[in-house]
């Protein structure tokens, strides 16, 4: 497992950890999700999960994990990944704004930059609530890729802090 995903993914567990509080009231579960909301703010910026899907997910967690074969030509490579512990931006009027500046790049089996794309993507919401649940859909077409061992790297910016994390999954392209 990718070590960005693994940090990612402890240090969303480690918020459950310090919240003892048993919530007896609408008000104690508010104050755990302070709580928690600050461990959060703390944490560095991972993945619960990141891997290639079989196709675009429905929602968030309803995802078709893909088999690890080859990609045939023409293929694209879907990618679903559950971030924890991005910033919200206050805008003031009751709203935050969250998401993500990507950064894109595609390597050989050697780790050589074959191609890459800053600014590749920008997702980003707007909400009423700060929304733990988030998803990211990265979507590349490799069409006419020769056949081989490729790492694809996205590095993930948060849009509400200076976090950055990186998901790198290696592929293989068939004939």
């Amino acid at each position: 497992m990718n070590k960005h995903i693994l940090l990612g993914s402890l240090a969303f567990l480690a918020l459950l950890q310090p919240l003892p509080i048993l919530a007896q009231s609408l008000d104690d579960l508010a104050q755990a999700q302070l709580a928690a909301d600050a461990v959060w703010d703390k944490t560095p910026l991972g993945f619960t999960h990141a891997f290639f899907v079989s196709e675009p997910p429905a929602a968030y967690g309803m995802y078709t994990a893909r088999p690890d074969t080859p990609f045939k030509p023409g293929e694209k490579l879907v990618v679903y990944a559950e971030p924890v512990a991005y910033g919200w931006k206050d805008k003031g009027d009751g709203t935050f704004d969250f998401g993500f500046d990507v950064d894109l790049a595609v390597k050989s089996a050697d780790g050589a930059v074959l191609s890459e794309q800053k600014g590749f993507s920008h997702l980003a919401l707007n909400s009423h609530a700060k929304n733990h649940e988030f998803m990211l859909t990265l979507t590349l077409d490799l069409t006419g890729a020769d056949p081989g061992q490729y790492t694809l790297e996205y590095t993930i910016h948060d849009i509400a802090s200076d976090k950055t994390a990186v998901i790198d999954l290696p592929f293989t392209m068939g004939s």
